[in-house]
């Protein structure tokens, strides 16, 4: 449980990402900042991944190594949101921190975030509550921090 200081909630998943702030334990949460994907950063309907000929026969092939468009763009995304909350923990704008993001999100994020913004990390949920409406998301948000 959670005594003094400030605390973070980030609801995240690959597109869009906001924080919540709880100045002190038990005060109203209130927005901080938001971000989502700008639409210089989606990927184009028909962008392909580069092609190449087989060497045995005049088939093509993509060079895409398993990975798709939306996937690259999900993982620039959750790195523009773990720089952000990088820079906040730089500036001890929060003491404590809460995240709940589907599994795919939470995965990559628990990947992009340093030492330092691990470790004040206090809880975890891989579930997407960022269409939540205010009062049930309160009182998950605080369930997630006892």
């Amino acid at each position: 449980m959670i005594e003094a200081g400030s605390t973070w909630f980030l609801l995240a998943d690959g597109r869009r990402a906001r924080v919540l702030v709880e100045p002190c334990r038990g005060a109203q949460l209130s927005e901080d900042w938001s971000m989502e994907i700008g639409p210089d950063e989606l990927y184009d309907v028909q962008d392909r991944p580069p092609r190449a000929f087989e060497s045995a026969s005049p088939a093509r092939h993509a060079m895409d190594k398993g990975r798709n468009l939306h996937e690259a763009e999900e993982e620039k995304f959750i790195k523009r949101v773990a720089e952000r909350l990088t820079q906040a923990e730089k500036q001890k704008q929060f003491d404590h921190l809460a995240i709940a993001a589907p599994p795919r999100a939470l995965g990559l994020l628990r990947h992009a975030l340093p030492n330092a913004v691990q470790s004040r990390v206090r809880a975890e949920t891989a579930k997407d509550l960022l269409d939540e409406n205010a009062d049930d998301l309160r009182e998950r948000l605080r369930d997630m921090l006892r």
